[in-house]
């Protein structure tokens, strides 16, 4: 496999990211002001953005799961300890996902924390919302993308290649997410105060925000582990195709506030 990319990339993250993170801002800032000058309530302006949020985070889990197929594809190819370090590394929120951390019993999984979430703001079920939505389209979009972009490996043929498109993707998943949650539970926070005035179940978003930090270094680890120096540049791809699509979801949702 040859030397494995150092920590010292890190600091470019930011610089790849120009279009994600620039978009996910647009929700703190739109959300409360739409909600606080529109004529309706709080929730006729929320509930389309919650329908495609409900399909969005769910849609992450799919993601994850190809990147890991991905990397354990390279069986025979990849060295046997560093495929299994990234590996080690990949699952984790994955498996968070689903309540389940070490030395702990399994916990409520990330949709049963979001529909809590979701009932103490709306007062009645999620199951309701996504029985009376339409088609969650721009979340639906976004899910298409990344499978798409995972498994096909980002055009490469060579499956080493194909596992370092998958870790970048991973990578920029992960650090989008540890701004976004953030961001979502201080406007949320900020709604609340300002608008709603409800009892909030805050887990999901609380869990999330201290989380995510954790994931995307855990993601880093994944890639340190296994990806080679001359793909540096398949990572760097990978990362803004990620952070392109990304960026037109969160951008459509802030529309969506507006135009509501």
């Amino acid at each position: 496999m040859g030397q494995c990319l150092t920590c010292s990339f890190v600091v470019s993250i930011p610089l790849l990211l120009s279009c994600g993170l620039p978009a996910i801002s647009l929700i703190p800032d739109t959300a409360v002001p739409c909600c606080l000058l529109h004529p309706l309530p709080a929730e006729a302006v929320l509930r389309p953005v919650f329908n495609e949020l409900c399909f969005n985070l769910e849609s992450f889990n799919p993601a994850f799961a190809a990147c890991l197929l991905q990397v354990q594809r390279t069986i025979g190819v990849s060295d046997y300890v560093r495929r299994d370090m990234a590996l080690k590394n990949l699952i984790q929120p994955l498996a968070g996902e689903y309540g389940m951390h070490n030395n702990q019993p399994q916990l409520k999984t990330h949709r049963e924390l979001f529909s809590d979430f979701f009932q103490s703001l709306f007062g009645y079920p999620l199951t309701q919302l996504l029985a009376d939505s339409p088609a969650p389209a721009a979340a639906q979009l976004l899910y298409s993308q990344m499978v798409r972009d995972i498994l096909g490996g980002g055009g490469e043929t060579d499956v080493l290649a194909q596992a370092s498109y998958a870790l970048g993707y991973n990578l920029a998943i992960e650090y989008l997410a540890d701004y976004e949650k953030t961001w979502m539970l201080d406007s949320f926070r900020d709604l609340n105060t300002r608008v709603l005035n409800k009892d909030i179940d805050w887990i999901f978003l609380e869990v999330h925000a201290e989380g995510e930090a954790e994931h995307a270094a855990i993601g880093h680890n994944a890639v340190l582990n296994m990806v080679p120096t001359d793909h540096m540049p398949i990572l760097r791809r990978a990362m803004q195709d990620h952070d392109r699509d990304f960026a037109v979801f969160y951008n459509r949702m802030a529309e969506m506030l507006e135009q509501h």
